[in-house]
């Protein structure tokens, strides 16, 4: 009987439960922020920031409004051969819908390659800590971790018959 009871009690609860997710799910913001452009004379070089690729863009949510404040540019790609840049844009409301755009500006390349800097062009190395031994390849093997121990298994016998054991 008392078993019975607590079935029926946590079948209700588990019931109630489900409902308020439901409705709270269907409460919930799940429309995404939207970009508006607007024409702008903008050539991207050296002196270009953040804020001047801001400039004729605003992002509107249908519950949270204007969200123009939280305009991120994402990184500028720049194309060398058609002389542009695009920038790449992001917002999100404040419940986290987020909407990515992108803009196409013209590029003044010879001014960035003129105040470029061969350190900053320079590719990074993929593992900066990594000293390779002085006249040495780098082979593709794994080296062992630091701490484990190399197998040191050698095909040469001694003839004393016992084996490496670690104390």
């Amino acid at each position: 009987m008392r078993g019975n009871i607590l079935g029926i009690f946590f079948s209700i609860l588990s019931g109630v439960l489900i409902f308020l997710i439901v409705v709270a799910y269907g409460r919930s913001d799940r429309s995404a922020p939207e970009f508006r452009f607007s024409a702008t004379d903008i050539i991207y070089d050296s002196k270009t920031t953040d804020n001047n690729l801001k400039v004729g863009i605003n992002a509107y949510d249908s519950k949270d409004g204007d969200l123009t404040g939280r305009i991120v540019v994402e990184k500028v790609v720049l194309n060398r051969e058609k002389e542009t840049a695009v920038v790449y844009y992001a917002v999100a409301d404040y419940s986290g819908n987020v909407t990515k755009q992108s803009r196409v500006f013209p590029a003044d390349i010879a001014d960035i390659d003129s105040l470029s800097d061969a350190s900053e062009t320079a590719e990074e190395p993929a593992f900066p800590f990594i000293v390779q031994p002085e006249g040495e390849e780098m082979t593709g093997e794994a080296e062992p971790a630091f701490g484990e121990q190399q197998d040191s298994t050698n095909n040469t016998d001694t003839g004393s018959g016992t084996e490496n054991q670690e104390p």
